[in-house]
Order: C-alpha cells, then sequence, then structure tokens
C-alpha cells in the first residue's frame, strides 16, 4: 500500500552515480581548454548536466523520515570553478505527484549557476527548467519560493516564481508545461508587498489555482490564476493574535532568534483542502493553530495544545529525556490535528554544546497520541517537508 504523505529534508546533497549517464561521463566541454563563454553558453551548459541527472526516492512513514536522491554522473574532471556550487538542491514546494527543487545555489536575482528540477512520482523521472531570463532584474524573494502545481487535466502543471519588482512591488513569472514551446512568461500586473523585507519561507498550491507564498512574520501573498488581472494578487496578514513582527523593532533575544530563522516556532500548509498556520509561543510551551476560512475573510483559532501533555505522555516519558522545548513544527497535509515536532538534547558542558540526541515525534494533538522516532545524528538542521508525492508511486518498488 502507498504512503499517502511523507516527511523529507529540504536540503539534498547530490549524490554521484554511476548509473546516473549510463556509465558515461560527463565532460565540460567549453571548459576544458577552451575557457568560459558568454553567459547564455555557460547556462545551456548547466542545462545539459543537469538534464543527465536521475531521481531515486526512498519513502518510509512518518515519523520515520523519507529521502529523495539526486543522482548524478561520475565527473571526468571536477566541477569547474564557476559550477562548484552545483552539488546540492533544495526541495521548494510540492503538488500531488510533483516535486519542486532548487539545483545548485541558483534563486531569480543571483548569479549562481544552476535552475530548476521537477520531480514526477508517477513516472519516477526528473524534468529540467532552466533559470528565469535576465536575471538581473530580479529580487532574491527567499530560500524557496518556486511553487509547482498541477494543472486540471493532471498532464501537465505551472511552476511559478515571485520576483521583486523594484522595492516594494511583487510580480510572477509561470512555466507552463503544456505550451507548445514551454517558456517563462511574466504575468501582467504586480502588486504591493507590506515591506520591502518580505521574505518567503515557504510557498504552495491551493485548490488548483491559487499560489501562495508565505513570509511567517508578515503574512501571504497570494496570485489566482482564475482572476482576471485586476483581482489576480492580494495578500492576507497573519492573524490577530499571532502576532507579525518586526526584526528591526525588537530587540529580546527570543525575538531575534524568531526573526532570524521563523520556521523554529511557525509553519503554514494546506490541510485537507483549507489553509492552516501552526505556532509555538513565546515560552515554546504552547502550540496553536489557525484555519483561514475560504472566503480568506479572516482566521479562526481551531486548537490549542500545551506541550506539557507531550512530557506527560508515556512514550515520551519512556525515553527518559527532560523537558525539552520543541521547535520546527510541520503540519500533517493529511490528518487534521496532527503536528510532527523535533526536539534536540543538549546541554552546555564545559563552554561546550553537548548533544545528547535528536527526536522527530508526532503529535496528535486531539488525541493526545506521541510517536517518537530517534535520529542516528542531529541531521535534521531545516524545518522539514510534507509530501504525498509517495501516494502516486504504487507501481513502483520503494
Amino acid at each position: 500500500m502507498a504512503r499517502s504523505m511523507v516527511l523529507l529534508d529540504r536540503e539534498i546533497d547530490f549524490t554521484p552515480h554511476d548509473e546516473a549517464l549510463s556509465g558515461r561521463q560527463f565532460r565540460w566541454g567549453f571548459w576544458e581548454g577552451r575557457g568560459l563563454q558568454t553567459r547564455e553558453a555557460r547556462s545551456d551548459e548547466v542545462i545539459k548536466y543537469l538534464r543527465t541527472f536521475k531521481a531515486r526516492a526512498v519513502v518510509d512513514n512518518p515519523p520515520e523520515l523519507s529521502f529523495l536522491h539526486i543522482l548524478v554522473p561520475p565527473q571526468s574532471l571536477p566541477l569547474p570553478p564557476p559550477f562548484m556550487d552545483l552539488d546540492s538542491g533544495r526541495i521548494s514546494s510540492t503538488d500531488k505527484n510533483l516535486v519542486a527543487l532548487y539545483a545548485g545555489g541558483y534563486r531569480p536575482g543571483s548569479s549562481l549557476s544552476g535552475g530548476y528540477l521537477i520531480y514526477d512520482a508517477r513516472k519516477d523521472s526528473l524534468s529540467v527548467i532552466p533559470r528565469l531570463p535576465s536575471d538581473d532584474l530580479h529580487g532574491v524573494m527567499g530560500h524557496q519560493s518556486a511553487v509547482v502545481m498541477c494543472d486540471a487535466q493532471g498532464e501537465g502543471y505551472v511552476l511559478a516564481e515571485l520576483i521583486k519588482k523594484g522595492f516594494s512591488q511583487a510580480g510572477v513569472w509561470l512555466w507552463k508545461s503544456s505550451a507548445p514551446q514551454p517558456e517563462w512568461v511574466s504575468l501582467p500586473g504586480s502588486h504591493p508587498l507590506p515591506s520591502s523585507r518580505f521574505t518567503v519561507d515557504l510557498c504552495f498550491s491551493y485548490r488548483g489555482s491559487t499560489l501562495c507564498w508565505v513570509d511567517l512574520l508578515k503574512g501571504m501573498f497570494l496570485c489566482d490564476l482564475n482572476q482576471d488581472c485586476d483581482n489576480k494578487f492580494s495578500f492576507i496578514k497573519l492573524p490577530l493574535d499571532c502576532p507579525a513582527l518586526d526584526c528591526n523593532l525588537e530587540e529580546s533575544s527570543f525575538i531575534n532568534k524568531f526573526c532570524t530563522r521563523p520556521e523554529e516556532f511557525r509553519s503554514m500548509a494546506c490541510v485537507c483542502d483549507h489553509i492552516k498556520l501552526v505556532s509555538l509561543d513565546e515560552s515554546g510551551l504552547e502550540l496553536s493553530v489557525w484555519t483561514l476560512l475560504t472566503d480568506h475573510s479572516d482566521w479562526i483559532e481551531t486548537s490549542k495544545y500545551n506541550v506539557d501533555k507531550i512530557w506527560a505522555n508515556v512514550n515520551y516519558q519512556s525515553t527518559v529525556l527532560r523537558q525539552l522545548i520543541p521547535s520546527l513544527p510541520v503540519l500533517s497535509i493529511h490528518e487534521d490535528g496532527v503536528v510532527y515536532l523535533v526536539v534536540n538534547d543538549e546541554s552546555i558542558v564545559d563552554h561546550r554544546l553537548d548533544h545528547k540526541g535528536q527526536y522527530l515525534l508526532r503529535v496528535d494533538m486531539k488525541s493526545n497520541e506521541i510517536q517518537i522516532s530517534p535520529q542516528p545524528t542531529r541531521r535534521i538542521c531545516y524545518q522539514l517537508f510534507a509530501s504525498e508525492f509517495s501516494a502516486y508511486r504504487q507501481h513502483l518498488q520503494d
């Protein structure tokens, strides 16, 4: 039986593999004795290289981690210096059978090499999409701002990027895989950002037509592709009792840490066809969940959960762990009321950090059931990524 949801690490180190190019080695022709050519020529060579990649998914039931391995061909020479950052990728978004990744350090507005990879779980394949044109005109919006969305027919997809236009406007570029000749196209119009410091912490698609980019400190920017140009863009603030924070105005150590890495305490996702926000309070002792009304008019607080209940649970106590403050909350996208949390058993010994263990928790806030998965190392450093691509791999062997 296919697993309906998996948890992945967003950061992926590319793995050299002999089978990735059927035993053949990839050679950087323009680098071997001919020197660097134009930017367009270098970009074409990068795309050619990315097209040799393969993917291998290893899935497991949460709270166990799953893995999406990106296999690259063996190198006849080390990566040329301008392309040293093409050794890893980062997952940006997912929709049904698809997962969108950045390959390399490239982001819109950056000069680093790379592009986009789309993993299709139905075919167990990778597609390559080139970087946006005229990157020098775009501002970087975050580490992951590429939203993938399956089309209504389920045969193709849309990849969308949110970019800055000037200092205070946002615009969207689209890549439609089903177009006769797919290419990046800029959507007409733009929308004012709530702040010049709006940063995309996560992104996802909603109900087959809406693209969502979330700043966990400020709110959510939406683009509804079914609306006309004048009504396509909108911005939704955070709930009133889940305060928006300005890093420049707050000075407490908690707020400084929060602003540096808001994913430590908050997350948002589409859960059972509703947009939900989860947040730990300032003490880290209470979880709150809000649900956005379908007309986007307001947030409703739908649950609260005290961390004391985790510590009192028999499964937690059986680990003989101290009362550790959880972090990195991730909502289950299929089970309402289920959240995944990370706890690190650490202490300061002789002015050094002593790491004793890391644990991934599955918490059912309705039934107060707790599952605990010890991690072999302190490998969860960033917020995990929930995806349902595993449900589309019935015909594939894990």
